[in-house]
């Protein structure tokens, strides 16, 4: 009898372990935080080696407390930060160097000279991305330029590679299509790693992991003598809009965690931005391709932790709500760009401001500026998807750590004059990588049958005055002009 899926969702602050059974409840989890390395010059790092143990130990933390029987569990599924970007011995298993950060930007120095040589249009009629430090391209040149290994020793891979390759009997090298668009070296429209690009790059493809579909099966990974199907592999924003079932043409969720992420459902054409935002593989099942338009916010709520962090401004971040709701002062502008703006401005050079301070600003009113800032940028590339799509956004699906402030999804839905959706789980990100691997394995019977034991929390409805929004809106664009005269 199969009663459960194992979700690893491995993140940037953390790696979580959910079990979940056949009503969609997770029925255990668990996490354990990781590190980060903030050195100058934007280079952020992460200890691979911390990230594998910590999921090893997460995994055998839950069989353990649960006494759990591993013949008892149906698949296990992996999500996973994207981009980030570790190159690993593979006769030794040892990774040569840190793993570079998505949130990483000192990898620009290549981004520029790929610019300079006339890169752009070709990565982006090709991969559906900008040239950006933010992507694993770059990430993997710098390594290469940095390591004395054998370049025939050497595998690449994103979190879900490095993870897999470690935790399945088989040790094999692949990727997920939806992982794999996002290095910048894969073409979306032939779904397969380009040739061109990496000669352009001089990365060698022999070092690339094969891709495959999201609901294929990965590999195995044994527990007391069972070998345990590993049969969904996806990054974690298409996760999570799989996780919310935004299956159709038009459906739209927001990620507020670390950064925020704004993914809408485009279905089976990729189509171009004009305006910045970028065009992914959301997922591939079986044979059928859906894609995805996308736009990134860097800061999200890691802004609310830097004026916790740096400037004192408050103990708990949770206390943020409270302190905004305190504050009458409409007159504070964060704009938090301590890594660069994303999408539609994708200005690296760009630094963090706080404008419009008085004699009488109060920490609550920098605090009420910066949830506000969040919602300011997730409603620049709301405005695009909406222009884009030539839709409108009827309801929007909200997940991550941010979505749980009251004041913060409020003033959103008041900002995009759209009711947000709230979920009772707020894993949703584990979820959705659970549901494509129950999927494929029958563990789930049908999408129908996982909405119907979907829960809604809450609801939020927009409550304000429009035209003093749509003031302070304008006054955020103001605010981004004015920030980026100080480079």
């Amino acid at each position: 009898m199969k009663d459960y899926i194992i979700a690893i969702d491995q993140g940037t602050t953390s790696s979580k372990i959910l079990l979940i059974n056949k009503k969609n409840e997770i029925v255990d989890k668990d996490y354990i935080e990781i590190g980060k390395q903030e050195l100058p010059g934007g280079e952020i790092l992460q200890n691979p080696i911390e990230i594998l143990l910590s999921v090893q130990e997460l995994l055998n933390r839950l069989f353990e407390r649960n006494n759990l029987d591993p013949k008892r569990i149906d698949s296990i599924a992996i999500t996973n930060q994207r981009e980030s970007t570790i190159i690993w011995n593979k006769k030794t298993g040892k990774p040569v160097y840190d793993v570079i950060s998505w949130q990483a930007y000192n990898t620009n120095y290549l981004t520029k000279e790929w610019v300079k040589k006339g890169y752009e249009r070709k990565v982006f009629d090709k991969t559906g991305l900008l040239i950006n430090p933010y992507f694993s391209a770059s990430k993997i040149k710098h390594i290469l330029n940095n390591t004395n290994e054998n370049i025939e020793d050497l595998l690449f891979g994103t979190i879900d590679t490095f993870l897999l390759w470690n935790l399945s009997v088989e040790k094999n090298h692949k990727t997920d299509i939806s992982n794999a668009s996002r290095t910048m070296l894969f073409n979306i429209h032939d779904n397969k790693w380009d040739k061109e690009l990496l000669e352009d790059f001089e990365i060698p493809e022999a070092i690339l992991p094969t891709v495959s579909n999201n609901n294929d099966l990965f590999g195995h990974y044994e527990y007391q003598g069972v070998k345990i199907p590993i049969q969904a592999m996806i990054g974690d924003q298409q996760s999570a809009l799989f996780g919310h079932l935004c299956v159709d043409n038009g459906d739209v969720k927001v990620t507020y965690g670390t950064g925020c992420f704004i993914l809408t459902n485009i279905g089976d054409r990729p189509c171009q931005s004009k305006s910045g935002l970028l065009t992914t593989v959301a997922w591939k099942l079986d044979e059928k391709v859906i894609y995805a338009l996308e736009g990134s916010v860097f800061m999200g709520g890691s802004a609310v932790r830097w004026m916790r962090d740096k400037l004192n401004l408050v103990n708990n971040v949770d206390d943020s709500e409270l302190m905004a709701y305190g504050s009458k002062n409409d007159n504070v502008y964060v704009v938090p760009a301590f890594v660069g703006l994303g999408a539609p401005y994708w200005d690296n050079d760009i630094k963090a401001s706080i404008l419009g301070l008085e004699a009488n600003t109060t920490k609550a009113d920098i605090m009420k500026a910066t949830l506000n800032s969040i919602a300011y940028q997730v409603t620049d590339i709301l405005e695009i998807i909406k222009k884009e799509t030539n839709t409108s956004i009827k309801s929007i699906a909200v997940d991550g750590g941010a979505s749980n402030n009251n004041y913060l999804m409020q003033f959103q839905s008041d900002l995009i004059n759209v009711k947000l959706l709230q979920n009772t789980e707020s894993e949703i990100t584990g979820l959705g990588s659970a549901f494509i691997s129950g999927l494929k394995t029958g563990f789930f019977e049908s999408i129908n049958e996982i909405r119907k034991n979907q829960k809604i929390k809450k609801i939020f409805i927009p409550t304000s005055n429009q035209k003093r929004v749509v003031d302070l809106y304008e006054r955020w664009k103001l605010a981004v002009k004015a920030t980026q005269l100080f480079k």
